[in-house]
């Protein structure tokens, strides 16, 4: 067997079968993406004779075997079958779990999310559901579980409501159907406003005619700036999908004004993912104070406990962009996303002058119901 050179544009593929294969296999190919073909091609590699090396080549630059190899993944893709391949390996090669010395909590978090048939609860699976189809009403994207559960975690979410979200899609809150299966206890299965509705987190966040709910929602609404696109319909998926919320963005060719186009809209997605969770989770914590605590509430009350909530979110990224990442991005980003919803005649260097006051600015006044 003589010794042979493969030749590729992917530094990803050299890398990962040179540099990068010893620690991926300790770590038990955890979040490691075409593992199985890499797994396969590392076992053919091992199984040779004869030495094998890599060339790095540049893509698209009229080399010749490149460019056919182009050519046929192009016509490979477009078949209406796809070829079937071999990634079949030995049992004994294929080792499984990760190195104690290499696993972390983080890492092990990434190996569960990645496992190929995880057992959800049917209540689980349904608010997968809607969470999925809730947010390619807003998105037009249609989420997997797995980017659903990541997203979660996103970073616009604060720690607080990311712990909420995990718990309410993994049903974990004692209210509703928890009580009605324990004796002298059924009556806390019902909503303590409407009486006769069971209480679930969806009835707490979107359906309860508690005043706290129809406040903070309409409050919301008010403030987003309907320009960038209509205000959604708030229901359960929304709000426990709302890390994976993108504003669409269809950018036209040659029109030079695009770049900002596509800034605005990432800043309108940010503002949408804070304003939801931020609203969501503070209807849950009103409600546990009135519940639980029995705290009394009022309409300015609530009102002056959301402006405070949506406020501080906006102070915090002041502070960052003036004091932490003081970056051009950042700054971008912070302006893209609250320009929109404060005061127009703010001075322009708002963002870094912690000295100046800066607010947030209703659009419209809330609705009130007729009486």
């Amino acid at each position: 067997m003589s010794p042979a050179i493969i030749i590729t544009d992917s530094r990803y593929v050299i890398d990962g079968l040179t540099k990068n294969l010893k620690n991926w296999e300790e770590r038990g190919w955890i979040n490691i993406a075409n593992k199985e073909l890499f797994k396969a091609t590392a076992y053919h590699l091992r199984n040779r004779l004869a030495p094998t090396a890599f060339r790095w080549v540049k893509g698209h630059n009229r080399i010749k075997g490149n460019e056919e190899a182009d050519r046929l993944a192009g016509l490979g893709a477009t078949k209406d079958t796809y070829d079937q391949i071999n990634t079949t390996i030995p049992q004994n090669f294929d080792l499984q779990g990760a190195k104690l010395s290499k696993i972390s909590q983080a890492l092990a978090y990434k190996g569960i999310l990645a496992s190929p048939n995880p057992e959800y609860k049917r209540r689980t699976l349904g608010l997968l559901d809607m969470t999925r189809h809730a947010v390619h009403e807003v998105s037009n994207e249609l989420e997997t579980d797995r980017t659903i559960w990541l997203n979660r975690k996103h970073k616009d979410l604060s720690k607080k409501f990311q712990t909420f979200t995990y718990k309410a899609l993994n049903n974990a809150y004692k209210v509703g159907d928890f009580w009605s299966q324990i004796a002298t206890l059924e009556h806390r299965a019902l909503c303590p406003t409407c009486k006769e509705d069971v209480e679930s987190i969806e009835h707490i966040l979107t359906e309860c005619n508690n005043v706290t709910v129809k406040t903070i929602w309409q409050l919301a609404n008010s403030l987003w700036p309907e320009e960038i696109a209509p205000w959604p319909n708030i229901s359960i998926g929304l709000i426990l999908g709302c890390g994976s919320l993108k504003i669409p963005h269809n950018p036209d060719e040659l029109d030079p004004e695009d770049n900002k186009k596509a800034e605005s809209k990432r800043g309108a997605s940010r503002l949408l993912r804070i304003i939801i969770s931020e609203s969501a989770y503070l209807i849950w914590v009103l409600r546990c104070e009135r519940v639980i605590q029995e705290i009394p509430q009022d309409e300015e009350k609530i009102k002056r406990r959301w402006m405070n909530a949506i406020d501080k979110r906006l102070q915090l990224d002041r502070v960052t962009a003036s004091k932490i990442k003081r970056n051009k991005k950042t700054y971008n980003l912070v302006h893209s996303t609250w320009s929109k919803v404060t005061a127009p005649n703010k001075p322009k260097n708002w963002i870094t002058s912690l000295e100046v006051l800066v607010g947030i600015t209703l659009h419209r006044p809330p609705q009130t119901e007729a009486t």
